[in-house]
């Protein structure tokens, strides 16, 4: 996959809500293929670690608030995010989390209806969340990958799940 498609979601603004194209370049590098359920250990300071996983992908139904555009369908990715450092984190993983489907479209998450999912993002020590990433892909794809990272920056440590 030397030139992926990418696909820009409302995600995709700038603060002022002018579109910004999304640009190949915002997808993460792949890093370890892992099936549902592995973890992907991140941060390795004693008081930032922490690690995620990917526990499958679900249909959501539209409602009042969330509806997809024309020609596409919601999707969530349920996301794990564990805290096994000393201090208090902001799970934020699912914000450099990708899906791409079967054609090998890459889908950036829909940033608006993750967040009207989205419960306390707090974690303590010990502390675990499942969060729901929305996605608006094409109404007939198949999702099957899922690939996240600790950060926005190109070297943060990812992995891509397997879907299938």
């Amino acid at each position: 996959m030397s030139s992926p498609t990418v696909y820009p979601d409302s995600a995709n603004v700038y603060v002022d809500g002018t579109p910004r194209e999304i640009l190949v370049e915002d997808l993460p590098p792949s890093g370890r293929l892992l099936t549902l359920g592995n973890l992907l250990e991140l941060g390795h300071a004693a008081e930032s670690r922490h690690d995620v996983s990917v526990l499958g992908v679900d249909d959501v139904e539209p409602t009042a608030n969330l509806r997809p555009a024309d020609g596409r369908r919601l999707v969530s990715v349920s996301l794990q995010e564990r805290n096994m450092g000393q201090r208090t984190i902001i799970a934020q993983v699912g914000n450099y989390t990708w899906l791409c489907d079967a054609e090998g479209t890459w889908y950036q998450h829909d940033l608006a209806m993750t967040r009207m999912l989205a419960g306390d993002d707090r974690l303590e020590h010990r502390e675990k969340v499942v969060q729901r990433v929305v996605f608006q892909i094409r109404a007939d794809a198949r999702p099957a990958r899922v690939r996240t990272a600790a950060t926005g920056e190109q070297s943060a440590t990812s992995a891509d799940w397997e879907l299938d």
